[in-house]
């Protein structure tokens, strides 16, 4: 077949040596060029990627065609061959180039990079290349890259550069980033309501990735919770969660606010708001605890806790323009207005 597909990219030249019968698109590339043309970026592409390579008809056609829409391509095309076969000499000279040539390209830097971590050297010329794909591939960042540019200071002899590099900070970063994007695939699915077993096995995923961080394990709870599986939501971040995190009025604090959002495990919800409070009596914490118990029609105790929110919370009115005071007001009205009614009769504002 490659004899076969050889012969008659060559008849196709001696047919229309000048190229002017006709064209073809790379529908990959985007290019249409003339038939011709494109038969020789085909041998010339073979011949560089064949058992036994030969990049001269490749650099012949970068030197027919220095405007073809192919260029680019045909020396990406001779980047595996100069990355791998070539000589050291040969491949420094052909990348430094094609990195001339196409100086932001992301594929002739990382090829070059390679090749000099393979070499192990030059390496200053690697670092300063890594640095800059680093910047260009941008946030987050691209682990091949990382690692290359880690292993460059390795043999720079500088250890603690390829640990601030490719180290411990820099894989929670990624995990991070790895979590958030399948918190945020799970959610845009529930939306649409479809894949939902693969937004399960997504959120089930992130668990595993980020146990013990207690604001994926409340993403994921609520991500359970729409996906009707309580059980699972509170296996994760249930009663045991706030047993283990019972110093931390914070976490307590947005556990109990989210279980009010969900209308379901209040009890321990407001044994969490409860114990918030105790151990930071702040306005949100008043305020959330005060909700729980309006839920619970826990009226007088309500009351107490939203009038307690509203004191604390009116300075903050006072610092910052702004500030939204009417939603700890309105609690306290919803409360007096339903101990009226409840009363049947009316609470003096």
């Amino acid at each position: 077949m490659e004899a076969k597909s050889k012969e008659l990219y060559e008849k196709v030249i001696a047919l229309d040596p000048e190229g002017k019968q006709g064209s073809y698109t790379y529908e990959y590339y985007k290019a249409t060029i003339p038939y011709t043309q494109a038969a020789e970026f085909e041998l010339g592409q073979a011949a560089a990627q064949g058992r036994k390579p030969d990049p001269a008809p490749m650099q012949a056609f970068i030197k027919k065609y220095p405007e073809s829409k192919l260029v680019k391509p045909a020396y990406a095309n001779l980047g595996y061959y100069y990355g791998y076969q070539a000589s050291k000499e040969d491949a420094g000279k052909f990348f430094e180039e094609y990195t001339t040539k196409y100086a932001d390209d992301k594929d002739a830097l990382n090829g070059y990079i390679e090749r000099i971590v393979r070499d192990k050297e030059p390496v200053d010329k690697g670092i300063a290349l890594a640095e800059k794909l680093k910047e260009i591939t941008g946030y987050p960042r691209n682990p091949d890259v990382q690692q290359n540019l880690a292993q460059l200071y390795v043999l720079k002899g500088d250890p603690a550069k390829a640990d601030e590099e490719f180290g411990k900070d820099y894989i929670d970063g990624y995990v991070s980033n790895a979590v958030y994007a399948l918190t945020g695939y799970a959610n845009f699915w529930l939306e649409q309501n479809k894949n939902l077993d693969s937004v399960e096995a997504m959120a089930d995923l992130a668990v595993k990735l980020k146990p013990d961080q207690w604001y994926t394990l409340s993403q994921v709870a609520g991500i359970y919770g729409k996906l009707n599986k309580t059980d699972k939501a509170l296996a994760i971040y249930g009663p045991e969660f706030a047993k283990n995190n019972w110093s931390d009025e914070g976490v307590l604090s947005s556990y109990a606010a989210f279980w009010y959002q969900e209308a379901k495990n209040l009890d321990d919800a407001l044994a969490a708001a409860k114990r918030s409070v105790e151990l930071a009596p702040d306005y949100y914490n008043n305020f959330v605890l005060g909700q729980i118990l309006f839920k619970q029609k826990k009226y007088a105790e309500a009351l107490k806790a939203a009038e307690k929110a509203v004191e604390l919370v009116k300075p903050m009115a006072v610092k910052y323009e702004g500030f939204p005071v009417q939603r700890y007001e309105k609690l306290v009205k919803d409360i007096k207005d339903a101990m009226a009614k409840e009363k049947g009769g009316e609470v003096k504002k």
